[in-house]
């Protein structure tokens, strides 16, 4: 995978690098969310459970709370009160008239009262066998309430209270439902049961509201033993609630497993003996959340796909240059110089093809100029070859003449060719391109003789060298130039002092310098003369080892010969004022960085 990611461009590595600096990122980040928010989400995903099952006790609380309304109307309401207590008391005596009068006025003022609170079914049944109910009793006895077994636990409700008998099987003829919820009460007055009411309410108007709810997902009313009291499925009635030992003692919401899959179930006490049960499963809950998130996910995603193709097109703008740059490269390395990238702009990439277009081109005016100076060279070795006269001839005639003029007594006219004959050997011996200082000043005290001979006029050379300098190697023919440059323009070419003096500087580095008693410079003119030193280098001429000069090769040459030898250890100083001479003094390294 590393090899073949290093096999790639620049350009596809850098979309690759920020691709992944993306994607990665949002991965991971997704991950550590959901593993974060997990328990935030369950928590808003049972509040909403909540919510819902909130609403669905509401409705489920009403309508039994309609039937214990109807029980105690039909006990307080003083106009059935009178016809109940009067039908509770009939016998054989009574007029068959009175008690139809009687179940007349109550089925009435009943039926009054049911229409406003839906489809419930009342029976009234008094302990002599009398009763009212508001359906048809063609094919149902209501007396055979008396042989229930709940009925004992009716005679045990007080006060307002009322028996929640359970689900019975459907007594009217007027329905196709098979079973009614029922419920029951005792009548008293004054302590004494003069009968008892019982409601009947219809499952469709639950099963309806109930079936509302999605297929993998239940809503149902038990009772206190678990036994399915409502459901949408009116097969589930009666059977116990297969999850009931998981149920929660305590109203609230808990999480079960049901094949595989969790389920949020809801539970609220509608009754003191029944519960209304919810289970939903969690992920239909969080379903809308998860929709938010998966939204979520797109539009990150449309913005990563839109990013990148941004991205690719700012890329491919931004390495199109770098990719030139490298053709060019390529194409130069080949040989072909005159190629140039032509790449402009304000940024770094723009400046990196200026800057490498004219590095090109002092590349080319380079190898062009060494090419022209290798021709000027082989035509003056040429020039030289033709010119040359053997050495050792020349010097033998000087010395022969030397003797002569020495044996005729003229000593002043000897000493000056041995000068003239040290200085020539020491210009044609190629051999050397480093000599001590005490050799470099030796050849300058045999160049002042040879001056003072020529001119006529009397410049001293004083010579301050310290012991510890004097065998330090300096590049041959260094000081020449600068005695010249002290005798032409310092003393003018007349009468004058020139001193060499030598020291080791605190650094370590040799110090030379070269002082002249001559008219000295201005502070204009000195200051002109170091601004050029410092902005005009001067290429050096022909090699010096080889072509030493004795008319000097000047203050520019001397200083760019030393910057080629020493680098940024050569240091120079020049000193002067009017009338006071000129000093320039030189340091460098006692031993040298590269040869000349």
């Amino acid at each position: 995978m590393l090899q073949w990611f290093r096999t790639l461009s620049l350009r596809n590595k850098l979309v690759l690098t920020i691709l992944i600096c993306l994607v990665l990122p949002s991965i991971v980040s997704m991950n550590v969310s959901n593993l974060f928010t997990r328990d935030a989400v369950r928590s808003q995903v049972a509040d909403s459970a909540r919510q819902s099952m909130r609403i669905a006790n509401q409705i489920v609380s009403e309508k039994l709370k309609n039937m214990v309304y109807l029980m105690n109307f039909i006990q307080l309401d003083e106009d059935l009160q009178e016809p109940i207590l009067s039908l509770s008391h009939v016998n054989e005596t009574t007029p068959i008239g009175d008690i139809v009068l009687d179940k007349k006025t109550i089925s009435n003022r009943v039926t009054t009262v049911i229409r406003s609170l839906g489809n419930l079914y009342v029976t009234i049944l008094l302990p002599n066998g009398q009763y009212v109910a508001s359906y048809t009793t063609f094919n149902f006895e209501p007396k055979s309430f008396m042989d229930k077994e709940w009925m004992p636990g009716v005679d045990q409700v007080t006060g307002y209270n009322v028996k929640w008998i359970g689900v019975e099987p459907n007594y009217s003829q007027e329905s196709i439902q098979p079973y009614l919820l029922a419920a029951a009460k005792p009548l008293r007055l004054n302590g004494s049961t003069y009968g008892y009411v019982i409601v009947g309410l219809e499952l469709d108007v639950l099963q309806d509201f109930f079936a509302q709810y999605q297929d993998n997902e239940s809503m149902v009313i038990i009772d206190e033993n678990g036994r399915v009291l409502v459901d949408k499925d009116s097969s589930q009635i009666g059977k116990p609630f297969m999850y009931y030992d998981q149920l929660s003692t305590e109203e609230g919401s808990t999480f079960v497993k049901v094949a595989g899959e969790e389920y949020i179930m809801q539970s609220a006490q509608v009754t003191p003996e029944w519960k209304l049960v919810n289970m939903t499963p969690y992920k239909a809950a969080a379903k809308q959340i998860q929709s938010f998130r998966k939204t979520d996910f797109g539009i990150q995603l449309v913005f990563l796909i839109l990013f990148a193709v941004v991205l690719l097109y700012v890329v491919r703008t931004l390495t199109k240059p770098i990719a030139k740059l490298v053709q060019t490269v390529v194409r130069i390395e080949s040989g072909q110089l005159s190629e140039r990238s032509n790449i402009h702009g304000g940024d770094e990439v723009g400046r990196l093809g200026y800057v490498f277009d004219r590095m090109i081109d002092r590349i080319e005016l380079t190898l062009f100029e060494n090419k022209r100076e290798q021709e000027l060279k082989r035509k003056a070795e040429l020039a030289m070859l033709q010119a040359q006269i053997n050495p050792h001839f020349l010097f033998n005639v000087l010395n022969s003449i030397r003797l002569k003029i020495m044996m005729k007594g003229d000593e002043e006219n000897a000493e000056l060719i041995s000068s003239l004959s040290a200085l020539l050997r020491m210009t044609i011996n190629r051999n050397n391109a480093y000599i001590t200082l005490h050799e470099e000043i030796g050849i300058n005290e045999h160049y002042v003789r040879l001056l003072n001979s020529r001119h006529g006029d009397r410049v001293v050379l004083r010579v301050s060298a310290a012991s510890d300098t004097l065998l330090i190697q300096i590049p041959r023919f260094l000081l020449q130039p600068l005695i010249e440059n002290a005798y032409i323009h310092g003393l003018k070419s007349k009468a004058g002092e020139i001193m060499i003096v030598s020291r080791i500087a605190e650094d370590g580095r040799l110090q030379v310098e070269i002082q002249d008693s001559g008219v000295g410079m201005t502070p204009e003119r000195l200051l002109e003369l170091r601004n050029h030193l410092e902005a005009t280098p001067i290429m050096p001429v022909a090699e010096e080892a080889s072509s030493p000069s004795l008319s000097g090769i000047g203050l520019h040459n001397v200083f760019e010969r030393l910057r080629m030898i020493y680098g940024h250890q050569f240091d120079y100083n020049i000193e002067s004022s009017l009338g006071h001479g000129t000093q320039i003094i030189l340091l460098f390294p006692q031993q040298p960085e590269k040869e000349v």
